[in-house]
């Protein structure tokens, strides 16, 4: 990846646009079921949902996954599923993703 001069104002304004292509360059997205742990207000699994099958997007904070859905356009609404939880404690069957996520998270 290289830098060009004014590229890190693209960044601050949009991080997950730079996230996102740099995740479809090394990762099969398109048109993979994702997990995106900790996806807080839902940014990235919004941008993600764009290109995948489904993503799910949970956050262990009950507002942010409240916020997380309002936020979700119309036209992405049927590809995510928003729901309160805990990285250490998530109940899904083997082989449910394709990916998972982790970004922007502690």
């Amino acid at each position: 990846m290289t830098w060009e001069v004014g590229s890190v104002r693209g960044v601050r304004r949009d991080p997950e646009r730079l996230e996102v292509q740099m995740l479809l360059r090394h990762a099969p997205l398109r048109g993979a079921r994702v997990l995106d742990v900790g996806c807080g207000d839902g940014r990235l699994t919004r941008r993600i949902a764009g290109v995948a099958q489904s993503v799910v997007g949970v956050d262990p904070d009950a507002g942010q996954i409240e916020r997380a859905k309002r936020l979700s356009p119309v036209r992405v609404r049927g590809k995510i599923r928003f729901q309160v939880g805990r990285a250490e404690t998530l109940r899904f069957p083997d082989q449910s993703f394709h990916a998972v996520i982790f970004s922007w998270s502690l």
